[in-house]
């Protein structure tokens, strides 16, 4: 999984967070390592020390002293959370540093306690996902009067290997610190990193994450399985390892459902997977615990019963006997799954969104470039329609079509859906669903548009009007297609009709 955290200041964050694993131990230090193409351009390779650290988070070249970039306090990307939203917009204080946290599967975490293989396993998918984040960089352009992003493919990341949690539970992850600093090659000149791709494709460099490390894992010999949570794909666990020993090493997945339930409690809605990754990282406690890591480590073993250290054990000498598991497969299927599922629901996606699901469908089994070139071919062969980031088929687009036709057709061209009856609103709805209510039972269009954010009672508001009046009439849309009506209406939040349709 990986989250994202925008940094503003961020003094001694290397030398007193990042150089030490999630506790602080004196006898032992974490030394960071230089990736990217904007480190390389700066001749940063090799170890981090604490000098180029504080020199580069200030936008500073260590060889020279001089600022890399002319307008350094100016450009203030960052997270601004308002009603229990979250979203990336400019801050008042400057952006120093973006904090990308890769955090392997905890089974994965907990089998590297006695299989050391499967920490190179979990580096070897970090670099795979950070230099697909550094195709994603980019930069504001406003030269001229624009106003708009540009690509520039670089960035100066300061890379620093953990192993543990604050609960010290085991959790291997990988903070790539990358500086807010980017090259517009362009311009020939260094400014400010515009994140705005890096949180759009969260998810997908999480799947990117996850694809390579199952790949990594299978060629060390174990067998994984898919995990589910509330029907959403959840990554993949190692098969063998007890749900129990799971929950035993996942104190912070509590303290993620506690921040969680009290954000649904605050809000009245459950949180987005972008909000959840926000919660993650507030809920943690920044203090460090003082501890070696050898007690850590002994602490760690000790929590174990005897049959979970057996099988851990077992584990690791049958995924030696038996060696990879690895089984290469064509990419074009999966692309062909996502393209399935992902217009099933919608009629326009974005082009990272249709990889995403082809990468959850192909796990540990399809290579990205693959994938990538079979998405270029699909939009060359026609099969795809792309527009500025977007794709689209024929079909999704004709459906489209015939729907807002129809839409459009039937705006007052019907009986109220009430029939004029006076509406007696049930004790178990809010005030906001009966008043939702009250307005799908007055339209007397074709369609009527019932919006809310996720996990706002959507759902239940329908059910409860469907108990009520749906059955009773004849010329309501029965609400299988109405489900189906939704998915097609699910990505138009610019259209009048745009989630939760009921037609009349």
């Amino acid at each position: 999984m990986l989250t994202i955290k925008a940094m503003a200041g961020g003094v001694s964050y290397a030398e007193h967070h990042l150089s030490h694993n999630d506790y602080y131990s004196e006898r032992e230090t974490i030394t960071g390592r230089w990736m990217g193409r904007g480190a390389e351009m700066l001749g940063l390779s090799g170890d981090v020390t604490v000098e180029q650290f504080e020199a580069i988070r200030q936008s500073i070249d260590p060889a020279t002293g001089e600022f890399l970039r002319q307008r350094h306090s100016a450009d203030r990307y960052g997270e601004v959370e308002r009603k229990g939203i979250v979203t990336v917009e400019r801050k008042g204080k400057a952006i120093n540093l973006y904090d990308c946290t890769i955090s392997a599967p905890k089974a994965v975490s907990i089998q590297a306690m006695v299989d050391h293989r499967l920490i190179t396993a979990h580096h070897t998918a970090v670099a795979e996902t950070a230099r697909e984040m550094e195709r994603l960089a980019g930069t504001r352009v406003r030269l001229d009067g624009a106003n708009e992003n540009r690509f520039t493919s670089n960035l100066v990341i300061a890379r620093y290997d953990h192993d543990t949690s604050r609960e010290l539970d085991p959790q291997l992850h990988t903070h790539l610190v990358a500086a807010n600093l980017t090259y517009d090659g362009v311009e020939g000149r260094w400014k400010a990193l515009q994140p705005h791709e890096l949180y759009a494709q969260r998810a997908y460099l999480t799947e990117v994450y996850r694809n390579a490390l199952a790949r990594e894992v299978k060629k060390l010999g174990y067998r994984i399985e898919d995990r589910f949570e509330l029907g959403k794909d959840n990554g993949f666990g190692i098969a063998g390892i007890q749900e129990a020993t799971l929950e035993k090493y996942s104190q912070r997945s509590a303290q993620r459902d506690q921040a969680i339930a009290e954000f649904a409690e605050e809000n009245g809605r459950l949180p987005s997977d972008n909000e959840v990754a926000y919660l993650v990282r507030e809920s943690r406690d920044e203090k460090l615990t003082k501890i070696s890591r050898e007690q850590v480590k002994a602490g760690q073993f000790a929590r174990l019963e005897p049959e979970e250290a057996r099988t851990l054990q077992d584990l690791h000498q049958a995924a030696q006997e038996r060696g990879s598991v690895h089984e290469h497969a064509a990419a074009a299927p999966s692309l062909s799954y996502a393209r399935e599922h992902v217009f099933e629901r919608v009629s326009v996606a974005k082009d990272y969104g249709l990889k995403t699901e082809a990468l959850r469908h192909g796990r540990g089994r399809i290579d990205l470039p693959e994938l990538q070139t079979a998405l270029v071919s699909e939009v060359a062969t026609g099969n795809l329609l792309t527009a500025k980031g977007e794709v689209a088929t024929k079909r999704s687009l004709d459906r489209e079509r015939g729907m807002v036709a129809a839409i459009d057709e039937g705006i007052g061209k019907f009986q109220a859906i009430g029939r004029g009856r006076e509406f007696t609103p049930s004790t178990n709805l809010r005030e906001e669903q009966r008043e939702a209510v009250a307005t799908v039972l007055g339209c007397r269009d074709f369609a009527v548009n019932l919006q809310g954010a996720y996990g706002t009672g959507k759902t239940a508001t329908l059910v409860k009007f469907q108990q009520r009046y749906v059955m009773s009439h004849r010329n309501v849309v029965n609400c299988q297609w109405a489900k189906a009506f939704d998915q097609f209406c699910s990505s138009h939040g610019d259209h009048p009709v745009s989630r939760s349709v009921l037609g009349a």
